[in-house]
């Protein structure tokens, strides 16, 4: 077992799949944010924390604040989750400066950021979050068919639907920088 732990936040489950899927490839523990206690993160050689995207923000970035001096110590991976696709110019922009947002000022230097899609099931939203993605869509529908980005158009195709976008292979690039943030090399097979 590694000495990493995965700790995450997801309302709809695409977060914490990601977030098993690290675990399994690290062989270290998950545990959701509220079942974290202060002195949980304390031990662990690295620390990884997932967040879903809503409206610009992450869920679970209070955690994050509130433990900000036991996580400035070790290495830590901030992973976020959402519907945007992370591969877009416009998108990384936008899902960097919301991940900044998430981190408090002394971690910010110190953690490494990385994008991951999830997806949505306009069935399975909260009243709260239907109502957000309707308000949105109507916005949307109002602009000219040339001023909308690919992200808009996507949001609008998709409106009302079920879309998952998870795909573990995006995990590759936390897990190959958490090992080498713990001192694993790569097993040779010569």
């Amino acid at each position: 077992m590694s000495n990493a732990l995965v700790v995450y936040s997801s309302l709809y489950g695409h977060t914490r799949r990601y977030a098993q899927w690290i675990a399994e490839d690290l062989d270290c523990p998950v545990r959701e944010r509220r079942e974290v206690t202060p002195e949980g993160p304390k031990d662990c050689g690295a620390r990884i924390f997932g967040g879903a995207l809503y409206a610009g923000g992450v869920s679970g970035a209070e955690f994050l604040k509130k433990h900000q001096a036991l996580l400035a110590d070790k290495p830590l991976c901030l992973f976020t989750c959402g519907v945007a696709d992370p591969e877009a110019p416009r998108n990384a922009e936008s899902l960097r400066a919301s991940a900044l947002r998430a981190l408090p000022e002394p971690l910010r230097e110190k953690t490494a950021l990385f994008f991951l899609r999830g997806g949505i099931d306009y069935g399975r939203l909260s009243l709260r979050h239907r109502a957000m993605m309707a308000a949105l869509a109507a916005v949307l529908r109002r602009r000219p068919e040339d001023g909308r980005s690919e992200e808009d158009r996507a949001i609008l195709e998709t409106y009302g639907k079920a879309v998952d976008f998870t795909d573990r292979a995006g995990i590759a690039p936390l897990v190959s920088r958490v090992r080498a943030d713990l001192g694993w090399s790569a097993p040779s097979f010569e």
